[in-house]
Parts: structure tokens; C-alpha cells; sequence
């Protein structure tokens, strides 16, 4: 995904690719737990492998990146995961509850990216972050953000709130699904999905969203293959809410996210 070369964008961007499967459920991805009360140092697993996702959100294509495969967490207050990292600043004297600081990625395009694209402006990447709040109830674990766009892109806001649950967690694998809701304000909305009127043509009219509700559901997990080695896999499936999905620029209102790599145990 091609930026200003050496500026600010393309640092963004090559964060964002780290963040999507290292550092994908376009949105969309699971909480982490509170902090631990006893520190362990770094523990999870670093390694490589492909993710797939579309050209861009709306669109029909897709494409595959061979990207680095983290999902690690330091001391269980520093995480990494698919499509989200942050820090926790809080936690309750239970370690059930955690307030902190996350952060995530949005995709932009260029025209070259669809055929319903052609003639527009670039809408560049976004990394988007800010307050979290995290709360293992039991069942499962809630996970509400709100974040602005750190990268002066859309330059609006938006809020997340993921429910995950474990379904399975062992010597050998871990396997949890998570579902949940993505809130984009107008200027969000707008400016991923809307079509000004210096890029309308007769079959891409002029094109003002409003804000809009995003839902997103998947799973994710790990399988120990031994002593030093892990594979990390997951996928999701997303869907734009109504006041986007009829942007003349969308071709498909779902979008598919998954991932496999090969890790190193930490």
C-alpha cells in the first residue's frame, strides 16, 4: 500500500502492515486480558506468514502480504496482536478490569485499487488510537475503545467494543472467538466511502455518508507444534453498515480477513 515516499504516511503504513497480523479483522480485533499480577517478561509468539484482505474496504479483490506474525504481550501490560497493540495504565485489584492506551489500523486506497475507484483522490491510511477499557466479566472479555485519527487522514473519530471469548485453552492450543461493533463518525465515513464532487462521474455520483455502524465476528488462536514453535492463525468476516454500503464506491458490503504464520515461542 503505496504512501509519500519517506514521509509520514509511509512510516504509517509500514506500522499499520506490522499491526494488521504482528505487531486484520478489518476491525476489528480481540481484547486483551488486564494485567497479571506477577511479571513474566515477554511470552507469546514472533514469526512470518500470509495474510489475506481486500484492496481496499468495499472492494471485490483482494490481496495476500507476507508480513511479520506477532501476538506477544510483555509483563500482560505491554500487547501486540492482529490489527490492535496498547498498553494498560490501570488495572483493578481482582486484574479483572484494565484501563490503558490502543491503538489500530484503517485502510485507505488509490484508484488504482477498483474499478469504482478510478479518477479519485488517494484516501491515505490511518492509524487511529486512545482510550481503552477492558473487562474480563467471566463469560467473556469486553473490550470498549475511543479513538481519533492519530494520522491526520480522515481526522474524525471512532469507538470499538469487541466481546471475545476463549473457547479452548490448553498445553497445546489456544482457539477464542470475538465479535463486535465499529462505530465511524461522519468524517470517518466520509472520508473513506464518500465521493466529492470533483470525482463524481455519471455512474459514481456525489456522495455524502453520514456516521456509520460496522459489524465484525471471527476467530483467532494458536497451536503449539512443540517446544520452540507455534502456528497463529485467524480469520474474520466484516460487514459496512447501511450508511456506507451504498457509497457508489463499494462493490461488496462484506469484507474477509485471515491469517497463518509459522512462530517462534517466546
Amino acid at each position: 500500500m503505496p504512501a509519500r515516499r519517506y514521509g509520514v504516511r509511509r512510516l504509517a503504513i509500514v506500522f499499520c502492515s506490522l499491526l494488521l497480523l504482528s505487531a486484520p479483522a478489518l476491525a476489528d480485533t480481540q481484547p486483551e486480558t488486564p494485567p497479571a499480577a506477577e511479571s513474566t517478561g515477554w511470552t507469546g509468539a514472533v514469526g512470518v506468514g500470509p495474510i489475506v484482505f481486500p484492496r481496499y474496504t468495499g472492494g471485490k479483490a483482494s490481496q495476500t502480504w507476507l508480513i511479520p506474525v506477532i501476538s506477544a504481550d510483555y509483563n500482560n501490560v505491554l500487547y501486540i496482536e492482529p490489527l490492535r497493540a496498547g498498553v494498560y495504565v490501570w488495572g483493578s485489584a481482582d486484574r479483572k478490569m484494565g484501563l490503558g492506551l490502543a491503538i489500530e489500523p484503517r485502510f485507505g486506497f488509490r484508484s488504482a485499487d477498483g474499478p469504482r475507484l478510478a479518477g479519485m483522490n488517494k484516501r491515505g491510511n490511518s492509524i487511529e488510537g486512545g482510550p481503552a477499557f477492558d473487562w474480563d466479566f467471566g463469560l467473556a472479555c469486553l473490550s470498549l475503545s475511543l479513538f481519533t485519527d492519530l494520522t491526520n487522514s480522515s481526522r474524525g473519530e471512532s469507538a470499538r467494543l469487541y466481546l471475545y471469548r476463549e473457547i479452548v485453552k490448553n498445553d497445546s492450543l489456544k482457539f477464542g472467538v470475538f465479535g463486535g461493533a465499529d462505530w465511524m463518525s461522519k468524517q470517518v465515513g466520509n472520508y473513506f466511502f464518500g465521493v466529492a464532487e470533483g470525482e463524481a462521474t455519471a455512474s459514481r455520483p456525489t456522495f455524502h455518508p453520514g456516521s456509520a455502524t460496522n459489524a465484525t465476528a471471527g476467530f483467532d488462536g494458536r497451536y503449539r507444534l512443540g517446544h520452540d514453535y507455534s502456528l497463529l492463525f485467524g480469520a474474520q468476516l466484516s460487514q459496512l453498515g447501511h450508511a456506507v454500503a451504498v457509497s457508489p464506491i463499494v462493490e461488496n458490503r462484506q469484507s474477509f480477513v485471515g491469517w497463518l504464520g509459522m512462530a517462534w515461542n517466546l
